[in-house]
């Protein structure tokens, strides 16, 4: 079937999923006590500002997505990553005719969490806690509750914490919402095509001709590939009557290209991070001034590269660290679990 059909097909089916549309969702203190000073009567575009507005994603731009430290601005950056998941997720969200607000809330949470180094970095960090359960998207609703404003969290809506929760990894569970199902799709088509487009195009890496040849039935440009993937996982869904995009022939091809693109990113990224991040915790842990594993999940890579590099570690050269602005209220943020995402309330 041409992609063009592919494409009209999915827009004759516009708003097939309307009717498991998440309509509310409760926040963790009640809006009395929220720090809101006027009311949004939509909770989730308050969630949207809040998480513009936070710490977490403001620094998103200085830690990896694949490649760290690019050499140009158009490759991708865990923050230009995250905005295009933010846009895929609309789209496809509106398509089915789910909540859309929820879905460019979480999108735009769902990578806070991600400490320096990207997976390489969170790989060492969970083998040096002794905590094989530490990954980001646990990470994510710990900060947005637990670390952000001063440790009295940003009061996001449960949906949106469920959403950041379980976009990735083994985190998703029956009886989450079809918006965190849908995120969970998006920000895969998003950075599978969008790394393509990074490793190959820009980075000029030779990939195989059966990888290509895959990303290729999809389209042959990133939004062309993004689009058939968003009208695939459409009519997928359509049928199953739930967000679904593994059973169809072009969900099967999909995920053959994802376990191809897996094989390719080790050739790509290869970085010695216990090297980089091995002192700077050490230097962490002699400082005193806080929990060492939560201050350098905090860090971007320029704070942890530039401590690494420092022949004289000092408080002078914390103090140049964007994290070195919570340590004042560490005592108030108090003992924090990084591996319990807190939303049993």
């Amino acid at each position: 079937m041409r992609i063009e059909s592919i494409w009209k097909k999915a827009d004759s089916l516009r708003g097939c999923l309307s009717s498991l549309k998440t309509t509310e969702s409760r926040r963790r203190r009640v809006p009395e006590e929220d720090e809101d000073p006027l009311t949004v009567a939509n909770r989730f575009v308050s969630d949207e500002a809040k998480l513009l507005s936070s710490k977490a994603y403001r620094v998103l731009g200085d830690k990896t997505q694949v490649f760290t430290f690019p050499k140009t601005p158009l490759i991708r950056t865990r923050k230009t990553h995250v905005m295009e998941v933010a846009a895929c997720s609309a789209i496809t969200s509106e398509l089915l005719g789910l909540n859309t607000d929820l879905v460019r809330a979480a999108a735009i949470g769902h990578d806070i969490g991600h400490v320096p180094f990207g997976h390489q970095g969170e790989a060492w960090m969970a083998k040096a806690m002794g905590r094989p359960g530490f990954c980001h998207e646990i990470m994510g609703p710990v900060i947005a509750q637990k670390v952000e404003r001063k440790g009295t969290g940003l009061n996001l809506t449960w949906h949106t914490l469920e959403a950041m929760l379980c976009h990735s990894g083994n985190t998703a569970r029956s009886g989450i919402s079809q918006e965190a199902w849908t995120l969970r799709h998006t920000d895969k088509f998003t950075y599978i095509f969008h790394d393509i487009n990074d490793i190959v195009g820009r980075m000029k890496y030779p990939v195989s001709h059966e990888l290509l040849g895959l990303a290729n039935v999809f389209g042959r440009t990133q939004r062309e590939r993004t689009t058939t993937a968003i009208a695939g996982l459409v009519i997928e869904s359509a049928e199953c009557e739930r967000v679904s995009f593994e059973r169809s022939e072009l969900g099967r091809k999909f995920q053959h290209l994802r376990e191809l693109m897996y094989k390719v990113y080790p050739h790509v990224t290869q970085q010695n991070v216990e090297n980089t991040m091995g002192p700077v915790l050490e230097f962490l842990r002699m400082l005193d001034v806080g929990d060492p594993f939560l201050i350098l999940a905090l860090m971007t890579d320029k704070d942890v590269a530039g401590l690494a590099a420092e022949p004289m570690k000092d408080m002078q050269a914390f103090n140049r660290t964007a994290v070195s602005e919570i340590v004042p209220y560490l005592q108030e943020i108090g003992a924090v679990d990084l591996c319990d995402p807190g939303l049993n309330w």
